[in-house]
């Protein structure tokens, strides 16, 4: 039963062409404003922090890795919204009535929207990640390892699964259409400032900072950005030495410090499992007692 309603959810969704590509535009709204106005600004500005020591291809090399890296943090969030709308569209038109009539435990439906959420957010994530990655191999000449993919699809696969459950959970709270297009609106907003994505983290004044370092978003794209720009920053520190590659690892946030120590890889992992599994917790509950309202 899990895999028919599983496979109503991910029809419901694909074969909804609109909905798909605002899923993507994330992507193409990214890719043009950096070709178009960000990136001779960002590699200048690179290049001048570390005195002309390192070539522009190394540079650009960078910065579209760490462009990457954000957009991939943002699309497995803004994809799971996309992939709930079901939920709260069965809310709306009263078609929860009918699987709660059904010979269907209460754990079957959530578990299939939940597992759909996090299909398409991991699908759509690695589109995204061929796109852009085909754009960096294209025009600076440098690709990622093998390893660095492997890598990069795991936490992918992680981050998809947090916020399939995180936003299952919000969204859980909702019963028209109109109040989930406000949500989707206001997550795709502003999930690009809080992974330091529109704008770099150093940039970001200390009290934001440490909101973004309070939410799991931010952890994510710091351990994507430690995969996905790993050999980039390892030619600037070839070039222009550690110190100025440090400064850059804490302004773009790729490190995320606390009390002045760095997090470490692990703990961010751990910290998005955590969210992972309460917010699972929290989601099975409020759903069974919604599903008693009915």
């Amino acid at each position: 039963m899990i895999r028919r309603l599983l496979q109503r959810n991910l029809r419901l969704y694909f074969r909804d062409h609109i909905s798909v590509f605002f899923s993507l535009l994330a992507v193409l709204i990214v890719l043009v404003l950096y070709i178009l106005f960000l990136a001779d600004l960002s590699i200048n500005m690179v290049s001048n922090q570390m005195n002309n020591m390192v070539d522009r291809e190394s540079i650009s090399y960078l910065i579209n890795s760490w462009i990457l890296a954000g957009l991939l943090s943002i699309t497995s969030v803004t994809s799971t919204i996309g992939g709930l709308a079901a939920m709260v569209r069965d809310r709306e038109y009263k078609l929860i009535a009918d699987f709660k009539s059904a010979p269907i435990r209460r754990y079957v439906y959530v578990t299939s929207m939940i597992s759909s959420a996090f299909i398409i957010g991991t699908i759509i994530s690695l589109i995204s990640l061929a796109i852009y990655g085909a754009y960096i191999s294209i025009t600076t000449a440098y690709g990622f390892t093998f390893i660095q993919y492997v890598k990069a699809v795991l936490v992918i696969m992680l981050s998809s699964a947090m916020n399939a459950c995180l936003m299952g959970l919000i969204v859980s709270f909702f019963k028209t259409g109109n109040a989930f297009s406000g949500l989707s609106l206001m997550v795709g907003s502003t999930i690009g400032f809080l992974n330091g994505l529109y704008v770099p983290m150093g940039s970001l004044p200390s009290k934001v900072q440490t909101v973004v370092k309070c939410l799991p978003f931010g952890h994510v794209a710091s351990v994507l950005r430690k995969i996905i720009m790993k050999e980039s920053l390892d030619m600037c520190e070839s070039g222009a030495g550690a110190d100025a590659v440090n400064g850059l690892r804490s302004m773009f946030g790729v490190d995320l410090l606390w009390g002045g120590k760095v997090i470490k890889t692990e703990a961010s992992l751990i910290f998005v499992m955590i969210v992972l599994a309460v917010s699972m917790v929290l989601l099975v509950i409020n759903y069974g007692r919604k599903y008693e309202e009915i």
